[in-house]
């Protein structure tokens, strides 16, 4: 049960950033990695190590080379790998839920673009100041990495683009949505 709310804390970590920044951290698929090798060493994994682990490697492949030709970001590689770990027993759980948060994430994308481009921006520059203004927290460092590697005239606040077609989504989001799905699957069935 511990493995389970600390891997839905850092899915949500991961989710904010992306939402925020467009980046998932280093940081963040290590800790996933981590744990996934903290609950297999207790015994909470269920599953053949090397079968989770060839599928992961396998995917992850083919996710490395979409992204050589700009058709997924290297954070969601990055990320599909740990989570496909923590699947195991539970991929349809995953594709499920990954498939309704990527339909959920582009409606709204579609719908309220322009209104999600500027609260981001709005939420940005407020964390910007406040992390300014005040003594810096450990644990606000952690959970916003990207807020101290990048600046504001990067990538979080580049120039508004009207083409909804042209708008970056955060896809890991919907992989964390896979993710949330699989950890109520497991619960539920356990």
């Amino acid at each position: 049960m511990v493995i389970w709310i600390t891997l839905a804390i850092l899915l949500l970590i991961i989710s904010i950033n992306d939402f925020l920044f467009f980046r998932i951290e280093n940081e963040y698929v290590l800790s996933l990695l981590a744990l996934y090798l903290i609950a297999y060493v207790f015994g909470t994994s269920d599953y053949n190590f090397f079968k989770a682990f060839k599928l992961s490697g396998g995917v992850f492949v083919i996710a490395w080379v979409l992204n050589r030709y700009n058709l997924i970001g290297g954070g969601d590689v990055k990320l599909l790998f740990p989570l496909l770990l923590f699947a195991e027993n539970h991929i349809q759980a995953f594709l499920f839920g990954t498939s309704m948060g990527t339909l959920f994430l582009a409606l709204l994308y579609v719908l309220f673009h322009k209104h999600i481009f500027f609260l981001r921006r709005k939420i940005i520059i407020s964390l910007y100041t406040f992390r300014k203004n005040r003594n810096k927290s450990i644990l606000l460092n952690f959970v916003l990495l990207s807020l101290g590697r990048i600046n504001k005239k990067t990538v979080a606040l580049k120039r508004y683009v009207v083409d909804v077609m042209k708008q970056e989504i955060p896809y890991g989001i919907a992989l964390s949505c896979g993710g949330f799905w699989v950890i109520v699957e497991d619960l539920v069935v356990w």
